[in-house]
């Protein structure tokens, strides 16, 4: 698939989970997790040393993001980081630092309690093995 396309699509899926969001339908996290993989094909159809990589990079991070799939989006920053330069770097970083101290802010009192370290290992032992696993 060219570019081009790859750029239509992700215009039209950040549209659709935008008024999704918008009118508050559940589904917008679904919608939300395909502009994150469009964006992570479009990753990896221009290196990191062009704007548009960049751009995409930080795009399938965010989109995991809103997707609550936090896994993938860590997933992501890790993979990016290692070829980034320090301006991507630090930018990957903060929408991550962005998004926990928004989900400290909505759960204060777990926040005071546990980490954004040990609710994302939870939510990895969760996503690996199921909640019947994390009983074990």
């Amino acid at each position: 698939m060219g570019t081009d396309t790859l750029n239509a699509l992700v215009s039209d899926a950040i549209w659709r989970a935008e008024e999704l969001e918008a009118r508050k339908i559940p589904s917008a996290s679904v919608a939300w997790a395909e502009v994150s993989s469009l964006e992570e094909e479009l990753a990896k159809a221009h290196p990191v040393s062009e704007s548009q990589g960049r751009i995409a990079r930080r795009g399938a991070v965010r989109a995991a993001l809103k997707a609550r799939d936090y896994i993938r989006a860590n997933a992501l920053a890790d993979e990016y980081i290692v070829e980034a330069p320090e301006s991507l770097k630090a930018q990957l970083r903060e929408i991550l630092d962005e998004d926990a101290q928004a989900m400290a802010s909505r759960f204060q009192f777990a926040s005071r309690r546990y980490s954004m370290a040990d609710a994302q290992g939870l939510a990895l032992r969760f996503g690996k093995s199921g909640a019947f696993g994390m009983a074990a």
